[in-house]
């Protein structure tokens, strides 16, 4: 009887040594964006009884691999079953921001920059040791609601102008203190995009912009006509890239091509009850029904704009007018 009493002791002390059984329910992508989203989150006590304790949260950028934020909540009462947690005992917590970039830049802003994140939280009991109880970790990667996007010159686009203006739509959200970078470079055959950025040094390069629209710059050269340019342009904020616009092209292009003349057809002459508007370019052909065998044709051609006679044509030869016949 002794030995059995014995074992069931040994039971109970093992069974008071359990983890706490307290679950975290977070979405990182919806509210792992900015500082206050941290206090969304529900807490699961399976215990069967109320615990005191605390909540602590750490935010971790695993790209630079930097602790950004520590928050520790005061002590408060966690009921059982699923609860949402308080937003009053959120706001008395305490945020201790790290002496870094990204960390800055949520300090201030109560935002994210872009990166991938691992938010870990944890329930301290009162009174315990601050390594008690485990840490339930959520990772998200966390980038702008709206990319920076280049605006003008159009990708592809073809130009008639060798000192161009280029603008840009900036990302969202659009900080005060947000600065630009852009990098123009001439395109070379048979490289791709990215590699006349980075391998070749820029035609232009310019730093530190204010705004979304910068003048070409008065030391750079002129573009040359019939070549292709690439550029791209980066936002960043306390020497954090924010986004990152795509690669566009355009072309320096003044001389227009000769366009080959419309192959139509001959347009048959009528009174205006019956006839119609006759849109041609360079050319006006048209013929008209010779039903009294008139061997010439005297007609007259009348600018519309001023309702001024523009030019009076008179052929002597009916062949000379019209050389070929057509009956619509």
């Amino acid at each position: 009887m002794k030995r059995y009493m014995y074992l069931l002791g040994i039971l109970m002390l093992d069974a008071g040594q359990l983890p706490a059984q307290i679950n975290f329910i977070f979405v990182p992508d919806i509210y792992g964006r900015t500082v206050d989203g941290l206090g969304n989150f529900q807490m699961q006590n399976l215990t069967g009884q109320a615990a005191r304790g605390k909540v602590s949260i750490s935010v971790r950028e695993n790209i630079s691999k930097t602790q950004v934020l520590t928050i520790v909540s005061p002590v408060f009462t966690l009921n059982t079953g699923t609860t949402a947690f308080s937003v009053t005992v959120y706001a008395g917590s305490a945020f201790n921001f790290t002496n870094t970039p990204i960390a800055a830049i949520a300090s201030q802003t109560r935002n994210f920059p872009p990166g991938e994140y691992t938010y870990c939280y944890r329930f301290m009991s009162a009174g315990g040791r601050d390594g008690d109880g485990e840490d339930a970790c959520f990772d998200a990667n966390i980038q702008p609601l709206v990319p920076i996007s280049l605006v003008y010159p159009a990708d592809e686009d073809k130009i008639c102008q060798k000192r161009p203006a280029l603008s840009w739509q900036p990302p969202i959200p659009f900080p005060a203190n947000m600065l630009f970078r852009l990098q123009l470079t001439q395109k070379r055959p048979g490289l791709a995009d990215v590699e006349d950025l980075t391998m070749y040094a820029p035609l232009i390069l310019l730093d530190r912009i204010p705004s979304t629209t910068v003048s070409y710059p008065s030391y750079a050269p002129d573009l040359q006509e019939d070549s292709t340019y690439c550029w791209q342009v980066i936002a960043y904020q306390n020497g954090v890239i924010m986004s990152t616009s795509e690669i566009w092209e355009f072309t320096v292009q003044c001389s227009d091509s000769a366009q080959p003349l419309l192959n139509d057809n001959y347009r048959e002459l009528k009174s205006m009850v019956n006839g119609n508007y006759y849109y041609a370019v360079g050319m006006l052909k048209f013929s008209y029904q010779n039903n009294y065998n008139i061997k010439k044709l005297v007609y007259e051609i009348y600018g519309t704009e001023d309702q001024a006679r523009s030019a009076i044509f008179r052929m002597s030869r009916w062949s000379m007018a019209i050389t070929r016949w057509i009956s619509i």
